[in-house]
């Protein structure tokens, strides 16, 4: 028999167990939880093969992503006699049926690998969807297609970007249009759909989206049928203008907020900002969580005008600390190719379609920012300036961790107050310490670089 002392001794063990065994079980089941598409960030494999997606599968898992977006995987026209040349890549845009797998990326088995690879690290697949057009080269157009009959608008061009008639029924740059009204084409497209995420899809992103009209418009009952589909997450790509409605789309998936996109990019070229006007995504109408935002799209960076392809490494870094850091919004990473933007050309030929891009999507500072994401999933933000310093921006999740961007030409010495709890924190990217101490926070930041803050 134990006596009355022995027994609270024990009693007091006990019970200081439980409650160690609670808190770490609730603090492994958070860590363990897979992150929602929405939540985390998404890696554009842009150009990727299906097998050099699958061969980087573990650097991707390990750089912090959650998801990965592919190129177009259905079948798709095959110019410039099939090359490889990275300035082919807008003919992945060119379907003429939509069947998995092309020249370009590979086989729907080699599809299929890759998904099965995916699933095995906890990743997830988006597939870029182009269903508003096919090719122009009507020829090439399968016959399966054809054999729906009325199958296209036709190829009159878009004279009137502000015409919200010709900016859904007209063609998009003398690319055949379907006919997304039409019941066969609509059941066509969405079995593709269904095949895609059988074979281990996840999502879609819809090339185009506000050029197909919305439910009632025009008599079409289409993303109501499309989005029927399984997938998990689903996008538009809509180009923020004056008709482009990103609200309605909204109602039905998430949207593109490419207009914050260039937003950040003159931010990264004025080199300061006021926190305040960080906080806005500017998508009228459209709920935070159903965003997807970035610094540059393939759009910005591989189409003529090149708006973003001046854009230094560095400059990505930072708009990327600037977006990803944040608790809304799925932050897209655009792979470049290899030693593509900045000085250099859009594609100088170290690299072609097939190969990986840059290494850019697994630098130190960008891992560090999306473990950071990862890890203040669900936290609150504070996005404010050090002070009365434009040029220094402060993302802090809750009280548990900041992402400190300078975007200045100078080094500069934060003084700042803080939600963070007082402490030690380890800035990721370096290694260095700094104290948090009566709710303020002093160091040191170099010129154009970031800090990820975690407790030490």
């Amino acid at each position: 028999m134990k006596s009355p002392k022995r027994k609270k001794v024990l009693i007091k063990v006990l019970a200081v167990g439980f409650i160690i065994g609670v808190c770490l079980g609730f603090f492994f089941s958070n860590k363990s939880r897979q992150i929602e598409i929405k939540d985390g960030a998404i890696l554009h494999a842009w150009c990727w093969s299906f097998k050099t997606i699958t061969q980087n599968m573990a650097a991707i898992k390990a750089a912090g992503y959650t998801s990965i977006q592919t190129s177009p995987i259905n079948k798709v026209i095959e110019g410039e006699h099939g090359s490889k040349e990275l300035t082919n890549w807008y003919y992945h845009y060119q379907p003429t049926d939509y069947t998995i797998g092309n020249y370009q990326l590979g086989t729907e088995a080699e599809f299929k690998a890759m998904t099965k690879e995916a699933k095995k690290y906890g990743l997830h697949v988006i597939v870029d969807a182009v269903l508003n057009h096919t090719t122009s080269e009507v020829k090439a157009v399968s016959p399966k297609i054809k054999a729906l009959g009325k199958w296209t608008h036709g190829n009159e061009g878009i004279k009137d970007f502000s015409d919200r008639y010709q900016l859904t029924q007209k063609s998009l740059l003398g690319l055949y249009d379907l006919n997304t009204q039409n019941k066969a084409v609509q059941a066509y497209l969405h079995n593709y759909l269904k095949r895609a995420v059988a074979d281990g899809a996840d999502g879609f992103r819809y090339d185009a989206a506000k050029h197909i009209e919305l439910p009632n418009e025009y008599g079409s009952d289409f993303w109501k049928v499309i989005l029927n589909n399984g997938a998990k997450f689903q996008y538009g790509e809509i180009l923020q203008g004056s008709t482009s409605r990103e609200g309605d789309y909204g109602k039905l998936m998430g949207v593109t907020a490419s207009d914050y996109g260039e937003f950040i990019r003159n931010v990264l070229k004025q080199k300061e900002v006021d926190a305040e006007d960080l906080i806005d995504f500017q998508v009228p109408g459209v709920s935070k969580d159903r965003l997807v935002t970035w610094v540059e799209s393939h759009d910005t960076y591989a189409n003529d005008n090149g708006e973003s392809t001046e854009l230094t490494d560095q400059d990505i870094k930072l708009g990327w600390g600037l977006i990803a850091a944040r608790k809304e919004g799925a932050p897209l990473f655009f792979s470049r190719p290899v030693g593509g933007g900045g000085q250099a050309e859009r594609f100088p030929g170290f690299s072609q379609i097939g190969d990986a891009g840059s290494d850019l999507f697994k630098d130190k500072a960008i891992v560090a920012i999306n473990q950071f994401r990862n890890a203040m999933n669900g936290y609150d933000e504070y996005v404010h300036n050090a002070g009365e310093e434009r040029g220094i921006v402060l993302i802090e999740r809750g009280n548990k961790g900041a992402v400190i961007i300078n975007l200045t030409n100078d080094d500069k010495t934060i003084s700042s107050k803080t939600k963070l709890t007082d402490g030690t924190y380890k800035d990721t990217v370096t290694g260095k310490t700094y104290k948090v101490s009566q709710k303020k926070l002093k160091c040191p930041i170099a010129k154009r670089s970031i800090m990820v803050l975690l407790p030490a």
